[in-house]
């Protein structure tokens, strides 16, 4: 399994607040070329949308690049990545050649919250924001991981790239989303990763990750349509199995 990759404590970051309000945004248009404003890639594919501010973009830009010159310092360009690195790139020269994707927040859901939620409760409502953003990283169009960004001192800076499965597929369910928005719900106490979109009537639905799959014993056949597409599911749907992998989590770790 592809794990996370720690940059070395550089200084990578940049503030955002050096940046005039007026460009704090990126806007739809200003990275439709790369895919990632409007919402639709090559060919009329729905793309994943940027979230990020300009600020956090550099600063994840400029922290790419830093952390894979750290990485592929001392190898042959054409050397061939070890087995297990947490990037799915084939060597040390393609890191170079590595670009940043659509950018997103790490939103959760506090466990008391959730084990204190009705049936009817909606996990949009009770998802908070952490301040803890992801891109993914590219290599010639194709997912190949995702690059962490915290503040650290009040500036952006990256902190770990890896995940290269998980990059794979929340660009693979960017269909589902319909136009490429989306919210990215990660509960750690369930160990589930959640897509959130916007279904009929606005509503939240979301797609299960397969890390939810997984934690809360849902098939990956049940989580697909006949058509093959991601299903997305409501709150009442996935509610019960949620508080029952966070109980069930949570009990174990107090053995």
């Amino acid at each position: 399994m592809r794990g996370a990759l720690w940059a070395p404590a550089v200084a990578l970051g940049l503030c955002a607040a050096a940046l005039p309000a007026s460009a704090q945004n990126v806007g739809a248009g200003a990275i439709a070329g790369a895919g990632l404003g409007a919402g639709q890639g090559v060919a009329g594919r729905v793309a994943l949308r940027d979230q990020s501010s300009l600020g956090l973009r550099a600063a994840a830009e400029q922290g790419l690049r830093a952390m894979m010159l750290e990485m592929s310092r001392g190898h042959a360009a054409g050397a061939k990545l070890p087995e297990g690195f947490p990037l799915a790139a084939a060597t040390y020269g393609e890191l170079a050649t590595l670009t940043l994707g659509a950018g997103f927040e790490v939103n959760t859901v506090d466990p008391a919250a959730l084990m204190y939620a009705n049936a009817a409760a909606d996990l949009s409502r009770i998802a908070r924001s952490t301040d803890t953003w992801k891109f993914v990283i590219l290599s010639a169009g194709k997912p190949v991981g995702l690059l962490d960004m915290n503040r650290v001192g009040g500036r952006w800076t990256a902190v770990g790239a890896g995940a290269s499965a998980l990059a794979a597929d929340l660009v693979a369910a960017a269909p589902a989303t319909g136009d490429g928005s989306f919210r990215f719900v990660r509960i750690y106490q369930a160990t589930s990763d959640l897509i959130e979109v916007r279904g009929a009537g606005d509503r939240s639905r979301f797609v299960p990750m397969p890390s939810a799959r997984r934690s809360l014993a849902l098939s990956a056949s049940a989580a697909r349509t006949t058509a093959g597409a991601e299903q997305t599911l409501d709150s009442q749907d996935l509610l019960p199995a949620l508080q029952a992998a966070v109980r069930g989590n949570l009990q174990r770790g107090q053995r």
